[in-house]
């Protein structure tokens, strides 16, 4: 499952219910997918925000260790694994409700489409591309990023005309946002 299928998702899913264009946020691999997007269908996004990502995935030593693990698992998915995926996606604890609506959507996914999903999202590299954007494009980092690093993210910055990045760090979050 590249990139470009689920480019190609988001296309037809605006296709369908008639918008012309809009504002596209992809975070993390939702970033990879959002950039993609934002390649090869211009006319259609009117921003862009990109939060916790990167130019590429390809040779990144995290995703390169889950996607290692990844592709031994076998159905059904164990649920113990997709709820601490789910929950070190989060910087911050989340609400038990939402955290248990992530681990319930992501356990009807079988074994192979973790498996596709993730080897896909690692052999492709559309950084080359990134100079294509021309919407305003607005990146964000977390300081408690343990994926991408700030260089990664410095990269998109770079790469990508028109853009601006801010950086946030745990502590300038408001009050009673960590609870």
């Amino acid at each position: 499952m590249p990139q470009a299928d689920f480019s190609a998702d988001v296309l037809a899913f605006m296709d369908a219910l008639n918008i012309p264009k809009a504002t596209i946020v992809g975070h993390s691999m939702g970033s990879f997918i959002a950039h993609k997007f934002a390649v090869e269908n211009s006319r259609r996004v009117k921003r862009l925000v990109l939060v916790g990502g990167s130019p590429t995935m390809a040779g990144n030593e995290v995703v390169a260790g889950l996607n290692d693990f990844v592709q031994t698992l076998e159905d059904p998915v164990d649920p113990q694994f997709v709820r601490d995926f789910q929950a070190s996606t989060y910087a911050n604890p989340i609400p038990a409700e939402f955290l248990d609506t992530a681990v319930s959507e992501s356990l009807k996914l079988p074994a192979t489409v973790w498996k596709q999903t993730l080897a896909g999202m690692v052999a492709e590299d559309y950084s080359a591309q990134l100079g294509q954007i021309k919407s305003p494009t607005l990146i964000l980092r977390g300081d408690n990023d343990g994926i991408f690093s700030l260089q990664d993210q410095l990269a998109l910055d770079t790469l990508i005309p028109n853009s601006i990045f801010k950086r946030y760090s745990a502590a300038i979050l408001p009050p009673g946002s960590r609870d």
